[in-house]
Protein backbone atom coordinates (compact mmCIF):
# COMPACT_ATOMS: atom_id res chain seq x y z
CA UNK A 1 0.00 0.00 0.00
CA UNK A 2 2.88 2.36 0.74
CA UNK A 3 3.79 2.24 -2.96
CA UNK A 4 0.74 4.28 -3.89
CA UNK A 5 -0.41 5.70 -0.52
CA UNK A 6 1.07 9.14 -1.15
CA UNK A 7 -0.80 9.61 -4.45
CA UNK A 8 -3.96 8.06 -3.00
CA UNK A 9 -4.07 10.53 -0.10
CA UNK A 10 -3.31 13.47 -2.41
CA UNK A 11 -6.14 12.64 -4.85
CA UNK A 12 -8.57 11.93 -2.03
CA UNK A 13 -7.76 15.21 -0.28
CA UNK A 14 -7.95 17.24 -3.50
CA UNK A 15 -11.30 15.70 -4.49
CA UNK A 16 -12.75 16.28 -1.03
CA UNK A 17 -11.65 19.91 -1.16
CA UNK A 18 -13.65 20.24 -4.41
CA UNK A 19 -16.76 18.62 -2.92
CA UNK A 20 -19.51 21.17 -2.57
CA UNK A 21 -21.68 20.19 0.40
CA UNK A 22 -25.40 20.55 -0.45
CA UNK A 23 -27.71 22.46 1.85
CA UNK A 24 -29.24 19.23 3.13
CA UNK A 25 -25.84 18.01 4.37
CA UNK A 26 -23.32 15.33 3.50
CA UNK A 27 -24.27 12.04 1.91
CA UNK A 28 -22.43 8.72 1.69
CA UNK A 29 -22.16 9.25 -2.07
CA UNK A 30 -20.07 12.41 -1.61
CA UNK A 31 -17.52 10.40 0.38
CA UNK A 32 -17.48 7.06 -1.43
CA UNK A 33 -17.00 8.60 -4.90
CA UNK A 34 -13.70 10.36 -4.02
CA UNK A 35 -12.49 7.29 -2.09
CA UNK A 36 -13.14 4.91 -4.97
CA UNK A 37 -11.75 7.35 -7.55
CA UNK A 38 -8.56 7.95 -5.57
CA UNK A 39 -7.97 4.21 -5.19
CA UNK A 40 -8.64 3.30 -8.83
CA UNK A 41 -6.34 6.06 -10.08
CA UNK A 42 -3.45 5.57 -7.64
CA UNK A 43 -3.42 1.78 -7.22
CA UNK A 44 -2.07 0.90 -10.73
CA UNK A 45 0.93 3.21 -10.23
CA UNK A 46 2.11 1.00 -7.38
CA UNK A 47 3.12 -1.73 -9.86
CA UNK A 48 5.55 0.50 -11.78
CA UNK A 49 9.33 0.30 -11.28
CA UNK A 50 10.69 2.67 -8.66
CA UNK A 51 11.89 5.55 -10.89
CA UNK A 52 8.95 5.34 -13.29
CA UNK A 53 6.57 5.19 -10.33
CA UNK A 54 8.04 8.31 -8.74
CA UNK A 55 7.93 10.32 -11.99
CA UNK A 56 4.41 9.13 -12.84
CA UNK A 57 3.00 9.86 -9.39
CA UNK A 58 4.65 13.27 -9.27
CA UNK A 59 3.40 14.41 -12.68
CA UNK A 60 -0.04 12.87 -12.27
CA UNK A 61 -0.45 14.29 -8.79
CA UNK A 62 0.38 17.81 -9.92
CA UNK A 63 -1.99 17.46 -12.89
CA UNK A 64 -4.79 16.37 -10.56
CA UNK A 65 -4.13 19.39 -8.33
CA UNK A 66 -4.32 21.73 -11.32
CA UNK A 67 -7.66 20.23 -12.39
CA UNK A 68 -9.01 20.40 -8.87
CA UNK A 69 -7.88 24.02 -8.49
CA UNK A 70 -9.66 24.98 -11.72
CA UNK A 71 -12.79 23.10 -10.65
CA UNK A 72 -12.74 24.70 -7.19
CA UNK A 73 -12.19 28.16 -8.69
CA UNK A 74 -15.20 27.70 -10.98
CA UNK A 75 -17.35 26.64 -8.03
CA UNK A 76 -16.37 29.67 -5.96
CA UNK A 77 -16.34 32.42 -8.59
CA UNK A 78 -18.72 31.09 -11.31
CA UNK A 79 -21.02 29.15 -8.93
CA UNK A 80 -20.75 25.94 -10.97
CA UNK A 81 -18.07 23.21 -11.13
CA UNK A 82 -16.00 22.57 -14.25
CA UNK A 83 -18.33 21.60 -17.08
CA UNK A 84 -18.32 21.27 -20.85
CA UNK A 85 -19.23 24.92 -21.44
CA UNK A 86 -16.45 26.23 -19.21
CA UNK A 87 -14.00 23.70 -20.62
CA UNK A 88 -14.70 24.80 -24.17
CA UNK A 89 -14.43 28.45 -23.20
CA UNK A 90 -10.98 27.77 -21.72
CA UNK A 91 -9.86 25.93 -24.86
CA UNK A 92 -10.94 28.74 -27.15
CA UNK A 93 -9.51 31.61 -25.13
CA UNK A 94 -6.87 33.57 -27.00
CA UNK A 95 -3.80 35.21 -25.47
CA UNK A 96 -5.42 38.61 -24.95
CA UNK A 97 -8.42 37.13 -23.14
CA UNK A 98 -6.13 34.92 -21.04
CA UNK A 99 -3.96 37.88 -20.05
CA UNK A 100 -6.96 40.01 -19.11
CA UNK A 101 -8.60 37.17 -17.22
CA UNK A 102 -5.47 36.58 -15.15
CA UNK A 103 -5.25 40.28 -14.36
CA UNK A 104 -8.90 40.70 -13.39
CA UNK A 105 -9.91 37.39 -11.82
CA UNK A 106 -6.67 36.11 -10.31
CA UNK A 107 -4.91 37.85 -7.48
CA UNK A 108 -4.45 37.82 -3.75
CA UNK A 109 -8.20 37.40 -3.33
CA UNK A 110 -7.76 33.79 -4.46
CA UNK A 111 -5.75 33.07 -1.31
CA UNK A 112 -8.67 34.32 0.79
CA UNK A 113 -10.56 31.19 -0.29
CA UNK A 114 -9.32 28.49 2.07
CA UNK A 115 -10.03 25.60 -0.31
CA UNK A 116 -8.01 27.18 -3.11
CA UNK A 117 -5.25 28.11 -0.69
CA UNK A 118 -5.13 24.51 0.53
CA UNK A 119 -4.85 23.17 -3.02
CA UNK A 120 -2.04 25.59 -3.83
CA UNK A 121 -0.23 24.56 -0.64
CA UNK A 122 -0.61 20.90 -1.60
CA UNK A 123 0.88 21.66 -5.02
CA UNK A 124 3.97 23.08 -3.31
CA UNK A 125 4.34 20.40 -0.63
CA UNK A 126 3.59 17.32 -2.72
CA UNK A 127 6.91 17.33 -4.66
CA UNK A 128 8.79 17.80 -1.37
CA UNK A 129 7.19 14.66 0.03
CA UNK A 130 9.18 12.54 -2.43
CA UNK A 131 12.37 13.55 -0.62
CA UNK A 132 11.03 12.23 2.66
CA UNK A 133 11.44 8.60 3.69
CA UNK A 134 8.37 7.75 5.74
CA UNK A 135 8.39 4.54 7.66
CA UNK A 136 5.38 2.44 8.51
CA UNK A 137 6.13 0.66 11.81
CA UNK A 138 3.06 -1.53 11.63
CA UNK A 139 3.12 -5.07 12.92
CA UNK A 140 2.11 -7.79 10.45
CA UNK A 141 -1.13 -8.45 12.29
CA UNK A 142 -2.05 -4.77 12.31
CA UNK A 143 -1.22 -4.50 8.58
CA UNK A 144 -3.49 -7.46 7.87
CA UNK A 145 -6.33 -5.81 9.77
CA UNK A 146 -5.82 -2.66 7.77
CA UNK A 147 -6.00 -4.61 4.55
CA UNK A 148 -9.24 -6.28 5.60
CA UNK A 149 -10.71 -2.94 6.63
CA UNK A 150 -9.55 -1.40 3.37
CA UNK A 151 -11.09 -4.24 1.38
CA UNK A 152 -14.41 -3.86 3.15
CA UNK A 153 -14.34 -0.11 2.60
CA UNK A 154 -13.54 -0.63 -1.09
CA UNK A 155 -16.43 -3.09 -1.43
CA UNK A 156 -18.78 -0.58 0.20
CA UNK A 157 -17.64 2.13 -2.21
CA UNK A 158 -18.20 -0.17 -5.20
CA UNK A 159 -21.71 -1.07 -4.04
CA UNK A 160 -22.61 2.58 -3.45
CA UNK A 161 -21.12 3.87 -6.69
CA UNK A 162 -21.98 1.09 -9.16
CA UNK A 163 -25.38 2.47 -10.31
CA UNK A 164 -24.09 6.03 -10.80
CA UNK A 165 -20.90 4.77 -12.46
CA UNK A 166 -22.92 2.66 -14.90
CA UNK A 167 -25.03 5.66 -15.91
CA UNK A 168 -21.95 7.87 -16.17
CA UNK A 169 -20.16 5.37 -18.44
CA UNK A 170 -23.09 5.50 -20.88
CA UNK A 171 -21.85 8.98 -21.79
CA UNK A 172 -18.74 7.33 -23.21
CA UNK A 173 -20.54 4.74 -25.33
CA UNK A 174 -18.78 4.53 -28.75
CA UNK A 175 -22.14 4.65 -30.55
CA UNK A 176 -23.48 7.67 -28.66
CA UNK A 177 -24.37 10.59 -30.91
CA UNK A 178 -24.97 14.20 -29.89
CA UNK A 179 -28.72 13.73 -29.41
CA UNK A 180 -28.31 10.65 -27.22
CA UNK A 181 -25.63 12.36 -25.16
CA UNK A 182 -27.80 15.44 -24.71
CA UNK A 183 -30.59 13.18 -23.45
CA UNK A 184 -28.25 11.65 -20.88
CA UNK A 185 -27.05 15.11 -19.91
CA UNK A 186 -30.67 16.19 -19.44
CA UNK A 187 -30.96 13.34 -16.92
CA UNK A 188 -27.79 14.68 -15.22
CA UNK A 189 -25.78 11.49 -15.76
CA UNK A 190 -22.64 13.61 -16.08
CA UNK A 191 -23.13 14.98 -12.56
CA UNK A 192 -23.68 11.71 -10.70
CA UNK A 193 -20.01 10.94 -10.00
CA UNK A 194 -19.02 14.14 -8.23
CA UNK A 195 -15.24 14.44 -8.59
CA UNK A 196 -13.22 16.91 -10.68
CA UNK A 197 -11.57 14.03 -12.57
CA UNK A 198 -14.94 12.77 -13.79
CA UNK A 199 -16.06 16.26 -14.71
CA UNK A 200 -12.89 16.81 -16.71
CA UNK A 201 -13.22 13.42 -18.44
CA UNK A 202 -16.78 14.19 -19.48
CA UNK A 203 -15.84 17.68 -20.74
CA UNK A 204 -13.06 16.15 -22.84
CA UNK A 205 -15.48 13.54 -24.18
CA UNK A 206 -17.88 16.32 -25.18
CA UNK A 207 -15.10 18.04 -27.11
CA UNK A 208 -14.37 14.86 -29.07
CA UNK A 209 -18.04 14.21 -29.77
CA UNK A 210 -18.48 17.74 -31.08
CA UNK A 211 -15.73 17.18 -33.65
CA UNK A 212 -18.22 14.89 -35.40
CA UNK A 213 -20.83 17.63 -35.16
CA UNK A 214 -18.42 20.07 -36.78
CA UNK A 215 -17.89 17.68 -39.67
CA UNK A 216 -21.65 17.36 -40.17
CA UNK A 217 -22.18 21.15 -40.11
CA UNK A 218 -19.39 21.55 -42.64
CA UNK A 219 -21.07 19.02 -44.93
CA UNK A 220 -24.50 20.66 -44.57
CA UNK A 221 -23.01 24.08 -45.34
CA UNK A 222 -21.06 22.89 -48.38
CA UNK A 223 -24.11 21.09 -49.83
CA UNK A 224 -26.61 23.92 -49.22
CA UNK A 225 -28.08 25.57 -52.32
CA UNK A 226 -29.97 28.78 -53.09
CA UNK A 227 -33.11 28.76 -55.24
CA UNK A 228 -33.26 32.48 -56.04
CA UNK A 229 -32.27 35.94 -54.81
CA UNK A 230 -33.98 39.30 -55.41
CA UNK A 231 -31.22 41.36 -53.70
CA UNK A 232 -33.84 43.31 -51.77
CA UNK A 233 -31.07 44.97 -49.73
CA UNK A 234 -27.87 45.57 -51.71
CA UNK A 235 -25.73 46.25 -48.65
CA UNK A 236 -26.37 44.54 -45.31
CA UNK A 237 -24.24 45.11 -42.22
CA UNK A 238 -24.46 42.82 -39.19
CA UNK A 239 -22.81 44.37 -36.13
CA UNK A 240 -22.29 42.14 -33.09
CA UNK A 241 -21.74 43.81 -29.73
CA UNK A 242 -20.00 42.14 -26.80
CA UNK A 243 -21.08 41.76 -23.15
CA UNK A 244 -23.66 44.55 -23.55
CA UNK A 245 -26.13 44.96 -20.68
CA UNK A 246 -29.09 46.69 -22.34
CA UNK A 247 -30.16 48.16 -19.02
CA UNK A 248 -27.00 50.29 -19.06
CA UNK A 249 -28.06 51.93 -22.33
CA UNK A 250 -29.92 55.22 -22.50
CA UNK A 251 -32.04 53.64 -25.24
CA UNK A 252 -33.55 51.35 -22.61
CA UNK A 253 -34.03 53.88 -19.83
CA UNK A 254 -30.64 53.97 -18.06
CA UNK A 255 -30.33 57.04 -15.85
CA UNK A 256 -26.88 58.06 -17.13
CA UNK A 257 -26.27 59.30 -20.71
CA UNK A 258 -24.25 56.28 -21.85
CA UNK A 259 -25.59 56.21 -25.42
CA UNK A 260 -26.45 59.79 -26.40
CA UNK A 261 -25.52 59.34 -30.08
CA UNK A 262 -27.73 56.29 -30.53
CA UNK A 263 -30.49 58.09 -28.64
CA UNK A 264 -30.21 61.06 -31.00
CA UNK A 265 -30.56 58.78 -34.03
CA UNK A 266 -33.53 57.03 -32.43
CA UNK A 267 -35.20 60.37 -31.69
CA UNK A 268 -34.73 61.41 -35.32
CA UNK A 269 -36.52 58.26 -36.48
CA UNK A 270 -33.60 56.59 -38.24
CA UNK A 271 -32.92 53.98 -35.53
CA UNK A 272 -35.50 51.24 -34.92
CA UNK A 273 -35.04 49.98 -31.35
CA UNK A 274 -36.39 46.53 -30.47
CA UNK A 275 -37.55 46.14 -26.89
CA UNK A 276 -37.97 42.39 -26.21
CA UNK A 277 -34.92 40.53 -27.53
CA UNK A 278 -33.22 37.63 -25.75
CA UNK A 279 -29.99 35.75 -26.44
CA UNK A 280 -30.12 31.96 -25.97
CA UNK A 281 -26.67 31.96 -24.32
CA UNK A 282 -24.61 34.15 -22.02
CA UNK A 283 -21.42 32.81 -23.62
CA UNK A 284 -20.06 34.50 -26.74
CA UNK A 285 -19.02 31.30 -28.49
CA UNK A 286 -22.42 29.65 -28.02
CA UNK A 287 -24.22 32.80 -29.09
CA UNK A 288 -22.12 32.92 -32.27
CA UNK A 289 -23.34 29.53 -33.42
CA UNK A 290 -26.93 30.66 -32.86
CA UNK A 291 -26.19 33.81 -34.91
CA UNK A 292 -24.70 31.91 -37.84
CA UNK A 293 -26.61 28.63 -37.97
CA UNK A 294 -30.05 28.32 -39.54
CA UNK A 295 -30.91 25.89 -36.75
CA UNK A 296 -33.20 27.14 -34.00
CA UNK A 297 -34.32 25.57 -30.74
CA UNK A 298 -37.27 23.32 -31.47
CA UNK A 299 -36.29 22.63 -35.10
CA UNK A 300 -37.26 19.30 -36.61
CA UNK A 301 -33.66 18.16 -37.13
CA UNK A 302 -30.50 18.50 -34.99
CA UNK A 303 -28.17 21.47 -35.39
CA UNK A 304 -25.63 19.56 -37.46
CA UNK A 305 -28.15 19.21 -40.30
CA UNK A 306 -28.39 22.97 -40.88
CA UNK A 307 -26.00 25.22 -42.85
CA UNK A 308 -24.43 28.50 -41.76
CA UNK A 309 -26.22 31.45 -43.32
CA UNK A 310 -23.19 33.47 -44.64
CA UNK A 311 -22.46 30.59 -47.04
CA UNK A 312 -25.93 31.05 -48.58
CA UNK A 313 -25.16 34.73 -49.09
CA UNK A 314 -21.96 33.86 -50.93
CA UNK A 315 -23.76 31.32 -53.10
CA UNK A 316 -26.39 33.95 -53.89
CA UNK A 317 -23.70 36.34 -55.17
CA UNK A 318 -23.06 38.50 -52.12
CA UNK A 319 -19.52 39.44 -51.12
CA UNK A 320 -19.26 38.54 -47.44
CA UNK A 321 -16.60 40.24 -45.30
CA UNK A 322 -15.91 39.38 -41.65
CA UNK A 323 -14.17 41.91 -39.39
CA UNK A 324 -13.64 40.82 -35.79
CA UNK A 325 -11.82 42.45 -32.91
CA UNK A 326 -11.92 39.19 -30.98
CA UNK A 327 -12.01 36.13 -33.25
CA UNK A 328 -9.15 35.99 -35.70
CA UNK A 329 -7.49 32.87 -37.08
CA UNK A 330 -4.75 32.92 -34.44
CA UNK A 331 -5.56 31.60 -31.00
CA UNK A 332 -8.45 29.30 -31.95
CA UNK A 333 -8.25 25.56 -31.36
CA UNK A 334 -9.84 23.45 -34.07
CA UNK A 335 -12.54 20.86 -33.39
CA UNK A 336 -13.39 22.12 -29.95
CA UNK A 337 -16.65 21.35 -28.24
CA UNK A 338 -20.07 22.04 -29.70
CA UNK A 339 -20.74 24.10 -26.59
CA UNK A 340 -18.15 26.52 -28.00
CA UNK A 341 -20.11 27.67 -30.96
CA UNK A 342 -17.40 29.61 -32.78
CA UNK A 343 -15.43 26.46 -33.62
CA UNK A 344 -16.53 27.01 -37.23
CA UNK A 345 -14.47 30.21 -37.33
CA UNK A 346 -11.29 28.12 -37.04
CA UNK A 347 -12.32 25.72 -39.82
CA UNK A 348 -10.56 26.91 -42.97
CA UNK A 349 -12.90 25.09 -45.35
CA UNK A 350 -15.99 26.57 -43.73
CA UNK A 351 -14.45 30.04 -43.68
CA UNK A 352 -13.73 29.85 -47.41
CA UNK A 353 -17.38 28.98 -47.97
CA UNK A 354 -18.65 31.80 -45.77
CA UNK A 355 -16.29 34.74 -46.24
CA UNK A 356 -14.78 36.60 -49.17
CA UNK A 357 -12.48 38.43 -46.75
CA UNK A 358 -11.50 38.08 -43.11
CA UNK A 359 -9.24 40.34 -41.05
CA UNK A 360 -6.22 38.81 -39.36
CA UNK A 361 -5.39 41.18 -36.51
CA UNK A 362 -7.19 42.62 -33.51
CA UNK A 363 -6.76 46.14 -32.17
CA UNK A 364 -6.69 47.54 -28.65
CA UNK A 365 -9.89 49.50 -29.20
CA UNK A 366 -12.83 49.10 -31.54
CA UNK A 367 -11.91 52.34 -33.28
CA UNK A 368 -8.92 50.40 -34.60
CA UNK A 369 -11.27 47.81 -36.06
CA UNK A 370 -13.25 50.60 -37.73
CA UNK A 371 -10.03 51.78 -39.32
CA UNK A 372 -9.59 48.32 -40.82
CA UNK A 373 -13.12 48.46 -42.23
CA UNK A 374 -12.56 51.96 -43.60
CA UNK A 375 -9.25 51.09 -45.26
CA UNK A 376 -10.66 47.91 -46.77
CA UNK A 377 -13.57 49.82 -48.27
CA UNK A 378 -11.21 52.49 -49.61
CA UNK A 379 -8.79 49.97 -51.13
CA UNK A 380 -11.38 47.67 -52.73
CA UNK A 381 -14.04 48.58 -55.27
CA UNK A 382 -17.53 48.38 -53.81
CA UNK A 383 -19.23 45.15 -54.88
CA UNK A 384 -22.86 45.45 -56.01
CA UNK A 385 -24.07 43.25 -53.14
CA UNK A 386 -22.29 42.96 -49.79
CA UNK A 387 -22.76 41.50 -46.33
CA UNK A 388 -20.36 42.94 -43.76
CA UNK A 389 -20.21 41.14 -40.39
CA UNK A 390 -18.47 43.32 -37.80
CA UNK A 391 -17.71 41.87 -34.38
CA UNK A 392 -16.71 44.42 -31.74
CA UNK A 393 -14.84 43.79 -28.49
CA UNK A 394 -17.39 46.13 -26.89
CA UNK A 395 -17.63 45.88 -23.11
CA UNK A 396 -15.74 42.60 -22.74
CA UNK A 397 -13.83 42.49 -19.46
CA UNK A 398 -11.47 44.07 -18.46
CA UNK A 399 -13.84 47.06 -18.88
CA UNK A 400 -11.08 49.58 -18.12
CA UNK A 401 -9.21 48.30 -21.18
CA UNK A 402 -12.12 48.92 -23.56
CA UNK A 403 -11.86 52.69 -23.88
CA UNK A 404 -9.08 55.30 -23.97
CA UNK A 405 -8.88 57.22 -20.72
CA UNK A 406 -9.39 60.47 -22.60
CA UNK A 407 -12.87 59.16 -23.52
CA UNK A 408 -13.93 58.68 -19.89
CA UNK A 409 -17.22 60.44 -19.10
CA UNK A 410 -18.23 59.03 -15.73
CA UNK A 411 -16.57 58.93 -12.30
CA UNK A 412 -17.21 57.02 -9.04
CA UNK A 413 -19.12 60.00 -7.61
CA UNK A 414 -21.85 59.40 -10.21
CA UNK A 415 -22.82 56.29 -8.22
CA UNK A 416 -22.90 57.84 -4.75
CA UNK A 417 -26.55 56.87 -4.41
CA UNK A 418 -25.70 53.18 -4.86
CA UNK A 419 -24.93 50.97 -1.86
CA UNK A 420 -21.60 49.85 -3.33
CA UNK A 421 -18.05 49.87 -2.04
CA UNK A 422 -15.29 51.81 -3.77
CA UNK A 423 -14.07 48.93 -5.92
CA UNK A 424 -17.58 48.10 -7.15
CA UNK A 425 -18.16 51.75 -8.07
CA UNK A 426 -14.94 51.81 -10.08
CA UNK A 427 -15.92 48.64 -11.95
CA UNK A 428 -19.35 50.11 -12.68
CA UNK A 429 -17.76 53.37 -13.80
CA UNK A 430 -15.44 51.55 -16.19
CA UNK A 431 -18.34 49.57 -17.63
CA UNK A 432 -20.44 52.66 -18.27
CA UNK A 433 -17.45 54.44 -19.80
CA UNK A 434 -16.90 51.44 -22.09
CA UNK A 435 -20.59 51.60 -23.04
CA UNK A 436 -20.28 55.31 -23.81
CA UNK A 437 -17.19 54.67 -25.95
CA UNK A 438 -19.07 51.88 -27.71
CA UNK A 439 -21.73 54.47 -28.54
CA UNK A 440 -19.05 56.59 -30.25
CA UNK A 441 -17.79 53.54 -32.18
CA UNK A 442 -21.26 52.60 -33.38
CA UNK A 443 -22.03 56.15 -34.48
CA UNK A 444 -18.80 56.31 -36.51
CA UNK A 445 -19.54 52.91 -37.99
CA UNK A 446 -22.96 54.07 -39.22
CA UNK A 447 -21.27 57.08 -40.79
CA UNK A 448 -19.22 54.73 -42.97
CA UNK A 449 -22.42 53.52 -44.64
CA UNK A 450 -24.31 56.83 -44.86
CA UNK A 451 -23.76 57.10 -48.63
CA UNK A 452 -24.69 53.46 -49.38
CA UNK A 453 -28.06 51.84 -49.83
CA UNK A 454 -27.43 49.98 -46.59
CA UNK A 455 -29.29 48.46 -43.67
CA UNK A 456 -27.39 47.87 -40.41
CA UNK A 457 -28.54 45.37 -37.77
CA UNK A 458 -26.94 45.66 -34.34
CA UNK A 459 -27.35 43.09 -31.58
CA UNK A 460 -25.24 42.03 -28.61
CA UNK A 461 -24.10 38.46 -28.06
CA UNK A 462 -25.24 38.50 -24.40
CA UNK A 463 -25.55 40.74 -21.37
CA UNK A 464 -23.41 41.13 -18.27
CA UNK A 465 -23.82 41.42 -14.51
CA UNK A 466 -22.62 44.85 -13.37
CA UNK A 467 -23.72 45.23 -9.74
CA UNK A 468 -27.38 45.64 -10.60
CA UNK A 469 -29.59 42.84 -9.29
CA UNK A 470 -26.61 40.89 -7.90
CA UNK A 471 -23.48 42.13 -6.09
CA UNK A 472 -21.15 40.77 -8.80
CA UNK A 473 -19.78 41.65 -12.21
CA UNK A 474 -19.27 39.29 -15.12
CA UNK A 475 -21.46 36.29 -15.87
CA UNK A 476 -22.71 33.30 -13.91
CA UNK A 477 -23.00 29.84 -15.41
CA UNK A 478 -25.57 28.33 -13.08
CA UNK A 479 -29.22 27.76 -14.05
CA UNK A 480 -30.55 31.26 -14.81
CA UNK A 481 -32.70 33.02 -12.24
CA UNK A 482 -35.10 35.85 -13.26
CA UNK A 483 -32.46 38.45 -12.30
CA UNK A 484 -29.75 36.65 -14.29
CA UNK A 485 -32.09 36.35 -17.27
CA UNK A 486 -32.68 40.10 -17.15
CA UNK A 487 -29.03 41.14 -16.88
CA UNK A 488 -27.23 38.39 -18.83
CA UNK A 489 -29.69 37.23 -21.52
CA UNK A 490 -31.76 40.29 -22.44
CA UNK A 491 -29.84 42.14 -25.15
CA UNK A 492 -30.09 45.41 -27.09
CA UNK A 493 -31.04 45.24 -30.75
CA UNK A 494 -31.69 47.95 -33.28
CA UNK A 495 -31.81 48.47 -37.05
CA UNK A 496 -30.53 51.55 -38.87
CA UNK A 497 -31.26 52.38 -42.50
CA UNK A 498 -29.27 54.82 -44.60
CA UNK A 499 -31.09 57.74 -46.31
CA UNK A 500 -30.98 55.99 -49.69
CA UNK A 501 -32.31 52.78 -48.17
CA UNK A 502 -35.17 54.58 -46.39
CA UNK A 503 -36.15 56.25 -49.64
CA UNK A 504 -36.16 53.06 -51.74
CA UNK A 505 -37.56 50.54 -49.24
CA UNK A 506 -40.61 51.97 -47.47
CA UNK A 507 -42.07 48.45 -47.13
CA UNK A 508 -39.07 47.39 -45.02
CA UNK A 509 -39.50 50.44 -42.78
CA UNK A 510 -43.15 49.53 -42.26
CA UNK A 511 -42.20 45.97 -41.32
CA UNK A 512 -39.59 47.28 -38.88
CA UNK A 513 -42.03 49.68 -37.25
CA UNK A 514 -44.60 46.92 -36.81
CA UNK A 515 -42.09 44.53 -35.20
CA UNK A 516 -40.41 46.69 -32.55
CA UNK A 517 -42.17 45.12 -29.57
CA UNK A 518 -42.47 41.53 -30.76
CA UNK A 519 -40.75 38.96 -28.51
CA UNK A 520 -37.69 37.64 -30.31
CA UNK A 521 -34.66 35.42 -29.76
CA UNK A 522 -31.41 36.10 -31.58
CA UNK A 523 -31.13 32.57 -33.02
CA UNK A 524 -33.79 33.79 -35.47
CA UNK A 525 -31.47 36.40 -37.00
CA UNK A 526 -30.44 34.23 -40.00
CA UNK A 527 -34.07 34.14 -41.16
CA UNK A 528 -34.22 37.94 -40.87
CA UNK A 529 -31.05 38.31 -42.97
CA UNK A 530 -32.31 35.93 -45.66
CA UNK A 531 -35.47 38.03 -45.98
CA UNK A 532 -33.54 41.32 -46.09
CA UNK A 533 -31.43 39.92 -48.94
CA UNK A 534 -34.35 38.31 -50.72
CA UNK A 535 -32.64 34.90 -50.64
CA UNK A 536 -34.96 31.90 -51.02
CA UNK A 537 -34.01 28.29 -50.33
CA UNK A 538 -35.34 25.22 -48.59
CA UNK A 539 -34.13 26.74 -45.30
CA UNK A 540 -36.49 29.75 -45.29
CA UNK A 541 -39.17 29.79 -42.59
CA UNK A 542 -41.51 32.79 -42.52
CA UNK A 543 -42.79 31.80 -39.08
CA UNK A 544 -39.29 32.48 -37.70
CA UNK A 545 -38.65 35.72 -39.62
CA UNK A 546 -39.23 38.65 -37.27
CA UNK A 547 -40.27 40.96 -40.13
CA UNK A 548 -42.71 38.50 -41.66
CA UNK A 549 -46.45 38.94 -41.25
CA UNK A 550 -46.52 35.21 -40.44
CA UNK A 551 -44.00 35.48 -37.59
CA UNK A 552 -44.72 33.41 -34.50
CA UNK A 553 -42.53 33.61 -31.42
CA UNK A 554 -41.40 30.15 -30.39
CA UNK A 555 -40.70 29.24 -26.75
CA UNK A 556 -37.53 31.09 -25.81
CA UNK A 557 -35.13 28.75 -24.04
CA UNK A 558 -31.99 30.24 -22.53
CA UNK A 559 -28.89 28.38 -21.28
CA UNK A 560 -30.16 25.28 -23.07
CA UNK A 561 -33.27 24.32 -21.11
CA UNK A 562 -34.63 27.31 -19.15
CA UNK A 563 -37.85 28.86 -20.45
CA UNK A 564 -37.15 32.59 -20.37
CA UNK A 565 -40.78 33.68 -20.64
CA UNK A 566 -41.75 31.27 -17.86
CA UNK A 567 -39.24 32.56 -15.31
CA UNK A 568 -39.51 36.24 -16.32
CA UNK A 569 -43.04 37.51 -15.92
CA UNK A 570 -41.93 41.16 -15.85
CA UNK A 571 -40.68 42.50 -19.19
CA UNK A 572 -38.39 45.40 -19.79
CA UNK A 573 -40.24 48.69 -20.13
CA UNK A 574 -39.69 50.35 -23.51
CA UNK A 575 -38.04 53.72 -23.22
CA UNK A 576 -39.11 55.04 -26.60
Amino acid sequence: MSRYLRLFLLILTACLLCTSVPTDGLSVHLLTAPLLTAFLVSWPTGFLPSRARTATQLLFGEAVLVLCAIDCYCQIFFLVPLNAKLFSTILLTDMRETREFLRVFLGWQVLHQWRLAALLLLALLYPLSFFLKPSFPFKPRTTCRLRVAGGLLLALCIVCEAPAAYRYLQLFSPGADLQLTEGLIFRHYHEEVPTPLHRFAYAWRASRLSARTQTAIRRATLEATVDSCSYRSPHIVFVIGESYNKHHSTLYGYHLPTTPLQQRRADSGELYVFTDVVSPWNITSNAFLSFFSLWEHGAAQPAECYPLFPALFRKAGYEVRFFSNQYVTQGLIRSSTSQAGHFFLSDRQLCRQMFSFRNERTRSYDTGLLSQVRHFRADNPTAPHTLDIIHLIGQHFDYAERYPQMEARFKPADYADRALDGEARRVLMHYDNATHFDDVVLDRLLSLYEADEAVVVFVADHGEEVYDDLPVHGRLFSAPTPSQARQEFEVPMWVWCSPAYRERHPEVLQRLEASLHKPFMTDGLPQLFLWLAGIYSRWNDDARNLLSTQYECKPRFIAGDTDYDHICSVKSTPSN
